[in-house]
């Protein structure tokens, strides 16, 4: 045992607890003691032990994470400077001897390409980490890193986000990386908070290359049909997979799963309106779908797509429908209202959602 880095792993231990409570002052408090550990560990004899230089790498790794977090542009260029210094010292490490030692890698590299996309500022050297990243956990090596589905599946996300994001959209790359992250998330974002997270993040990239794409093909119906049609898909699934969480009492996924909503809503006018109340009915109606809830955005959301509806059939319904059958459209219209007032109203009397303007 090494007294230097035994106080050096005290250090991070109160950094990571620190980083854990992810406020600003203890962001701040938390850099400190990643500071104080890497003091310590740098005057380590290095070359005589590995594991000192992991250790090493890794205080340099959670110093980028909480100046990350800060958010800044000055913090997150400081982050950077974080990554490249672990990735140094990572790059010394014999990747086959240990697989933590290939993994704490790949999440440098992966991590380092999130902070770029934060900022901004360089797309295209996010993109060149992000596929460090990837082409690292597709070495055969990788097989042995238990996460590896989940780091593919994030590092997959964050390239579709990325290229949307550049100038012009890379739009066909964008929707096929978000279409590999969804691949790899598909049997752990059940089971992994982090892994649902970059699940529903990955359609939620996919449903606004969609509307690029529908955009940019307006004239092809076709093209655009079966788009969308991919993408109500896409928002039914990360729906389900909200609810799923919602009844394990993990509410973090409801501004993702709102955002999933607001498109499909639309999606589904556009598309098949014939399905239009059903789809809202299954997205808010705990009733009808068990984890099911609704929040003050989702309310206006749903509300404004039944009253588009209304007009929609007002205007031309008495040339396609019966009387009887206009009645009943109007009465399962008025039926999904009235459920939704209630919904809105248990939803403010319980404090548990958002409450809309």
């Amino acid at each position: 045992m090494n007294p230097r880095n035994e106080l050096a792993s005290i250090w991070m231990k109160r950094g990571i607890a620190l980083l854990e409570e992810n406020t600003v002052s203890s962001l701040k408090q938390a850099i400190g003691c990643f500071d104080k550990a890497i003091e310590l560990r740098s005057a380590l004899p290095l070359d005589a032990n590995h594991r000192f230089r992991y250790g090493l790498a890794a205080g340099w790794m959670n110093r980028g994470d909480a100046l990350t977090r800060l958010g800044s542009q000055e913090h997150c260029r400081e982050a950077l400077r974080s990554y490249d210094e672990a990735l140094k010292y990572l790059s010394l490490l014999p990747l086959d001897e240990d697989p933590l030692f290939l993994k704490r890698m790949v999440i440098a590299w992966l991590n380092r390409g999130v902070t770029l996309l934060a900022q901004g500022s360089d797309l295209s050297e996010a993109e060149r980490s992000l596929k460090q990243s990837i082409a690292l956990l597709e070495h055969a090596q990788a097989v042995a890193i238990i996460e590896r589905s989940q780091l593919l599946g994030c590092a997959w996300m964050n390239m579709a986000n990325t290229l949307l994001r550049c100038q012009p959209p890379r739009l066909i790359e964008s929707r096929e990386c978000a279409r590999a992250a969804l691949k790899q998330l598909a049997e752990v974002e059940i089971v992994d908070a982090v892994s649902a997270e970059a699940g529903l993040k990955a359609r939620h990239v996919l449903c606004q290359v969609i509307v690029r794409l529908a955009v940019e093909r307006r004239q092809d119906d076709s093209f655009i049909k079966d788009l969308l049609i991919e993408a109500m898909d896409a928002v039914d699934d990360g729906l389900k997979l909200a609810r799923e969480w919602e009844l394990r009492n993990v509410t973090r996924f409801r501004a993702l799963a709102g955002q999933l909503f607001s498109f499909g809503v639309r999606a589904y006018q556009m598309c098949q309106p014939q399905f239009l109340v059903e789809f809202i009915s299954e997205s808010v109606d705990p009733q009808v779908s068990p984890g099911a809830n609704v929040t003050g955005k989702m309310y206006l959301e749903a509300l404004g797509a039944l009253w588009r509806e209304l007009r929609e059939s007002q205007r031309n319904g008495f040339a396609r429908l019966t009387r009887r059958h206009w009645m009943e459209k109007l009465g399962e219209l008025s039926a999904v209202e009235g459920r939704l007032h209630e919904l809105m109203k248990e939803a403010r009397a319980h404090h548990l959602h958002e409450m809309p303007p």
